[in-house]
């Protein structure tokens, strides 16, 4: 019997589909978490995550994680932003249509409650 992944983890439609913008004392120069070589100067005290800044968007931390998954390569150390997207939020949904990704299930949010 295998283990269920999180929806999260099978996707990674968020990370190809938004611009990721944060403040920059997220940087782990300024105390943050989020490494410095992973992002740049967007404007003033704000920093972008590279890849984030083009279409097509894929974010940098975008990663295989093994065992056909794929998420965030620096999960404890992602900016905001990506800590305040809501799972199974309008925006998940819409933004795994424009992939080709089914919709989420009422099982799968019940199940899972949260992003991963």
């Amino acid at each position: 019997m295998s283990v269920p992944v999180h929806p999260c983890l099978h996707c990674g439609a968020c990370c190809q589909n938004y611009r990721v913008e944060f403040s920059v004392y997220e940087l782990q120069s300024m105390g943050g978490r989020v490494p410095d070589a992973l992002a740049h100067e967007a404007g003033g005290n704000r920093y972008r995550m590279n890849g984030t800044e083009r279409h097509p968007v894929r974010c940098v931390a975008l990663a295989d994680l093994g065992n056909g998954c794929i998420g965030c390569g620096i999960y404890d150390q992602r900016p905001q932003p990506c800590r305040d997207f809501p799972f199974a939020s309008y925006g998940c949904h819409d933004t795994r249509a424009k992939l080709g990704l089914p919709p989420l299930t009422e099982g799968d949010t019940q199940e899972w409650p949260q992003a991963a």
